[in-house]
């Protein structure tokens, strides 16, 4: 049979999870035999507990099944509806070569595939990607602390103002500068609602196009106390340096955060000054917020973004950082006194702190932040001058050039440009944009009514992505359309003290050392490829290679989120087929595409909820959220960010009520009644997660639904678990009005390290009016861009992580409704097929609930007698749950999720991925660590024995913490003392052998 494989970078012939159908190993054969050692016939006998009337009839439709030949040509035909054309748009999105490196580290598995580095001594790969990403940065912005990302430049900006109101006490607003990018402002505007935070917008002065220090300096001084922080850009939205010193002195008069917004590339050597030097005493800017993306990657049509965020840490100034959100890597110390690195701080964190979190971020955008830091390394100190200078120099010859036609004058004539400018034409924005469509050129962003003062305005910007001949034909386009006169302005001169006096110190290093480097640094994690990743509630599935190279589509991966609708209907059709999906594989009538998360899933949701109270006048009655104590804790701290903050005023109780568990492991129902009679009117709604954490399924969802809604409450379930329910159980039944679906959960996007995620919504008709972004609707065989009537607002700056809504797109076209539903089928029948293993073994989690049916993951936990054992043996209790999860590692497996969400739990998904044979093995894993635990417990104060680094001493790390360092040349690595993937192939036996033999070393060194 004639194939396409020869069009793709990899061959599917020898990669043995890709070519199997629906990319699930175990054969019929072996599901046969597991379903009979569960005394079952199909797998539709695994639902069976599960009530009649919250089920599908049968397989939703989903969409056609493709076979992997007809896929790839069908992926192919898609992005080649995308126009890419000669673009001069930047704006919300800049726009810079994509170096050789980015695709060589986006093809290493062991780093895109990998989980979040909660097992440091298993992940010191993914945390040296993410040390030099924040080192890398910190050189060239001067700031001591860059976190490991956000989600893109808005949602990070939100998170600073967010800590900025932390910091200085009794304060509750931020003064926005208005040249700052316009979608950036929509999304602070959409998250502050109902949440105390105000925004003020501070207007941009007409005439100069930066922002009017006196105009802001009273703006501040009305405010008094309430004035929290002063956010404003370095480079606006037209283009224009903003005068940042002045700026950062009047924040500091004013004693209140001064938040910089900045473009990485062009604080490269002789670009612009360096935000640690803001104001006229160099004193620097408090905290910094900036886009990453275009460091690594192409525009891809708006997403995965990356949010940098960076705050002082020195010794000034040691404290402010306790105060912000998302994640720090820190060097570390093992055992041993190894050098390590770990994430710190994590207390912050809504694993940890829930309700009281600083965010609910959980995610960050760690894969884009690793590729960032090699492309950084790859241009090295010359590479990255000479990308800032090309866009510089271009923008100079163009403005000169095209201020040489009639009534074509530079919009801002006084004020510096770096490489954007605008222009004032004699004709309509949009009808110049056209006819230069027509000349294959997509001219720009009309930015004519930013300013309403009914001028023609137009954005053109320039990269190194831009050559000789992109100017030529731009200067062409212009000469066909207006008349030639001369101009003997001059254009406006940068300031000197706006400009970097030193040099960043990047290393100039050879490629192929970095692509060495790199290779070894995906060899120290493990990968969903090699073996299962029995994390719970994570769904650490296979990641088809072909969803990646689908996004890697020229035609996707080049086209700008701002260009216009008739160029970009490949990506439109891909959100309009995957809103379509969603609504098939939930049962709920509409989709929102934009979430980037599952935490801001979750957010999204309760913000519908409080659009839709709002709307119906009860926006400030509905202040109670009901959840469960085992939600994941992004659901309490979801609640929070969204303004429901839990307080007792006067003896009355406001924001989160926690329903606790019944004898079963279920929602605790006679409480919940209690609570809703309690409660009323009052409750916004519930959140539930479902199936929940312990891998239970909540069979009285329908009733507790009708409960909520029978006083006016709305239901959010938590999707994260859709991986056990996916095309058997419809959501619009059970009375769900909001879900998110975690996108590199179920539905094979791969974590990263610790993202991009995603977290698609799908709604009730109760808030089909209120969705945020965009809905693209299809009009004939034109998809166009609607609004929703009552929309929220937005929660991206543009339309999301496109490029992951292409791999999520590309694997449900592998599947159609047939695969989904056997997806989710064979993800039950591997984890019961586990549990019915192991149960006879270890007890199992909640208490007394051994004989309740389990989903697609179970907690399991040891016994007294073998916690005494281990506590004789030299690890105290409250340790030991942690160690063992080191004992996994040994075995060349991550660890399953430790004390999460019991104490003394350890929490596995086997997901639907595996044959049979490598369930078997696993079992055997288990059993044998069983063994090690019982009879040579005092291994485990030693454990991990294989590692690159042994233990690593994170307490220290957290007490002296350090986040970056200089770097001259790569970091120095250490190896595994034995590979994973040899350990995988180990006799169990032997493997316990070596590990008594490391412990010996360990005890005698």
């Amino acid at each position: 049979m004639t194939t396409n494989f020869k069009k793709l970078p990899y061959d599917p012939t020898k990669l043995p999870r890709e070519l199997k159908k629906y990319y699930i190993s175990s054969s019929k054969e072996e599901q046969g035999e597991m379903l009979k050692a569960l005394g079952a016939k199909e797998l539709k006998d695994l639902f069976s507990h599960i009530p009649d009337n919250v089920k599908f009839d049968k397989a939703p439709f989903v969409t056609e099944e493709l076979g992997y030949n007809d896929l790839i040509a069908h992926m192919e035909a898609l992005a080649a509806k995308n126009n890419l054309k000669t673009c001069f748009i930047g704006d919300g999105l800049k726009n810079y070569k994509v170096q050789d490196i980015v695709p060589y580290v986006c093809d290493l598995r062991g780093l895109t595939t990998a989980y979040t580095p909660y097992q440091p001594e298993r992940s010191q790969g993914t945390l040296q990607t993410l040390w030099i990403y924040s080192s890398t940065l910190s050189m060239l912005t001067g700031f001591e602390a860059i976190n490991a990302s956000f989600y893109e430049r808005s949602t990070a900006l939100y998170e600073a103002i967010q800590t900025a109101t932390r910091l200085v006490k009794g304060s509750n607003t931020a003064l926005v500068c208005e040249s700052l990018y316009p979608g950036d402002i929509e999304v602070l505007k959409t998250q502050a609602k109902e949440t105390g935070l105000n925004i003020i917008t501070v207007p941009t002065d007409k005439d100069t196009g930066i922002t009017n220090r006196d105009t802001l300096h009273k703006m501040a001084t009305d405010l008094g106390e309430k004035l929290a922080c002063i956010v404003f850009p370095q480079v606006n939205n037209y283009g224009n340096l903003e005068d940042v010193h002045s700026l950062t002195d009047l924040c500091s008069e004013l004693q209140v955060q001064s938040i910089a917004i900045f473009d990485p590339m062009l604080l490269a050597t002789e670009g612009l000054i360096q935000p640690s030097e803001f104001g006229s005493q160099k004193q620097g800017a408090n905290m910094i917020v900036g886009e990453g993306q275009h460091l690594a990657i192409g525009p891809n049509f708006g997403g995965p973004g990356l949010g940098i965020f960076g705050i002082r840490y020195n010794d000034k100034n040691k404290n402010d950082i306790r105060q912000t959100a998302g994640r720090f890597v820190g060097r570390a110390r093992d055992i041993n006194g190894k050098d390590a690195l770990c994430m710190v701080l994590s207390t912050r964190e809504q694993h940890i702190r829930r309700e009281k979190a600083t965010s609910n971020i959980c995610s960050n955008q760690s894969f884009v932040a690793s590729a960032a830091g090699a492309a950084i390394l790859a241009r090295g100190e010359d590479g990255m001058t000479e990308a800032a200078l090309a866009g510089r120099d271009y923008a100079l010859q163009m403005a000169q050039i095209l201020t040489q036609y009639k009534g074509v004058n530079l919009a801002f004539p006084s004020t510096p440009f770096y490489n954007e400018f605008v222009l004032e034409l004699p004709v309509k924005v949009k009808d110049l944009q056209a006819k230069a469509s027509k000349a294959n050129i997509q001219l720009g962003v009309d930015v004519s009514n930013r300013l309403h003062d009914g001028r023609n305005l137009l954005l053109l910007s320039f990269f190194d992505v831009h050559n000789d001949e992109d100017l030529e034909k731009l200067e062409n386009f212009f000469a066909e359309n207006f008349e030639a006169e001369e101009n003997d302005e001059f254009l406006p001169e940068i300031p000197e003290d706006f400009l970097r006096t030193t040099p960043v110190g990047l290393p100039n290093l050879d490629v192929e050392e970095i692509k060495s480097f790199y290779k070894k640094l995906a060899d120290l994690n493990v990968s969903p490829d090699d073996n299962i990743y029995p994390l719970g509630s994570c769904t650490m599935k296979y990641n088809p290679y072909i969803n990646d190279w689908a996004a890697g589509l020229k035609g996707f991966t080049d086209v700008h989120p701002q260009a216009p609708i008739e160029d970009v209907q490949g990506s439109l059709e891909v959100l309009y087929e995957i809103q379509e999906m969603f609504k098939s594989i939930t049962g709920l009538p509409a989709v929102t595409t934009q979430p980037v998360a599952g935490a801001q899933g979750e957010l999204v949701g309760l913000k519908l909820f409080q659009g839709y109270h709002r709307n119906n006048g009860e926006a400030d009655t509905r202040n109670i959220v009901l959840i469960p104590r085992s939600a994941h804790g992004t659901n309490p701290a979801t609640a929070t960010m969204a303004g429901f903050e839990t307080k007792t005023v006067d003896g009355v109780q406001y924001g989160i009520v926690i329903i606790e568990a019944d004898n079963r492991g279920h929602i605790n129902f006679d409480q919940l009644k209690a609570e809703v009679a309690k409660y009323n009117t009052r409750i916004a709604g519930v959140m539930v997660t479902n199936p929940n954490t312990s891998g239970l399924f909540e069979t009285s969802f329908k009733e507790m639904a009708d409960l909520i809604h029978g006083v006016g409450g709305l239901v959010y379930m938590d999707g994260a678990n859709m991986n056990a329910i996916a095309g058997w159980i419809d959501l619009n039944k059970m009375g769900v009005d909001a879900v998110h679906n975690n996108l590199h959960k179920t539905w094979t996007i791969p974590h990263g390290g610790g993202g991009p995620g995603d977290g698609i919504v799908a709604v009730s008709h109760r808030l089909v009016d209120y969705l945020p972004g965009i809905q693209v609707v299809k009009k004939g065989n034109f998809f166009d861009v609607e609004k929703a009537p009552k929309s929220i607002g937005s929660f991206h700056r543009h339309v999301g992580n496109f490029a992951h809504k292409v791999r999520a797109y590309t694997y449900i076209k592998a599947l159609g409704g047939n695969g989904v539903r056997d997806m989710s089928g064979v993800a039950v029948l591997a984890a019961r097929y586990l549990y019915e293993r192991l149960k006879p073994i270890y007890p199992s989690l909640p208490e007394n609930c051994e004989n309740e049916t389990r989903m697609h993951e179970f907690i399991l936990t040891i016994s007294k007698e073998t916690f005494e054992r281990i506590e004789k043996g030299g690890t105290p209790k409250a340790q030991a749950i942690a160690k063992i999860g080191k004992l996994f590692l040994d075995f060349g497996l991550h660890a399953p999720t430790v004390a999460f969400p019991e104490v003394y739990g350890l929490m596995i998904e086997p997901t639907e991925s595996y044959s049979k044979a490598e369930l078997d093995r696993f079992v055997e894993v288990v059993k044998a660590i069983n063994g090690l635990i019982n009879e040579t417990p005092h291994v485990l104060t030693t454990a991990p024995h294989f590692t690159p680094v042994k233990k690593v001493d994170e307490v220290d790390a957290n007490k002296n913490l350090t986040f970056m360092e200089d770097l001259k040349h790569l970091p120095h690595l250490y190896h595994n003392i034995i590979e994973p993937t040899v350990l995988s192939n180990m006799n169990i036996k032997e493997i316990c052998v070596e590990i008594q033999k490391a412990h010996q070393k360990c005890v005698e060194a």
